[in-house]
């Protein structure tokens, strides 16, 4: 499987445990800890899913998830973020992400939402 997937969190060691679980799976893991990072390598390697949490330093996953749907409206995003309400919910749809996992979530969630984006479940 060469599905690369970009993660982008602060959180250094919740990024790589993200990329963990997912390179378990096969998949290919890009890592980017704050927003203009995750700009540029998203627009240089183009993956085929992005997973980015809602706050960022210097910007935000609302910020990433417009430029992913503007350069690129067939790649998912999933945002991640520990607010669970509706506003949240609501401004996720309206930016362009595709799926919203509420932290915490199990790594069998992480891997589902991520092989149903891209269509590896049966």
């Amino acid at each position: 499987m060469s599905h690369a997937i970009l993660i982008i969190d602060h959180e250094s060691e919740v990024a790589d445990t993200f990329a963990r679980v997912l390179k378990r799976q096969g998949f290919d893991c890009l890592l980017a800890y704050e927003s203009a990072a995750a700009l540029t390598v998203f627009d240089c390697r183009r993956p085929a899913l992005v997973l980015c949490d809602v706050d960022l330093p210097a910007g935000d996953g609302y910020e990433i998830a417009r430029h992913v749907r503007r350069m690129s409206p067939e790649t998912p995003v999933i945002l991640v973020s520990t607010h669970d309400t509706p506003r949240t919910l609501e401004r996720i749809k309206r930016d362009g992400a595709v799926a919203y996992l509420c932290k915490p979530f199990s790594n069998a969630e992480l891997t589902h939402t991520v092989k149903s984006l891209l269509k590896l479940c049966s």
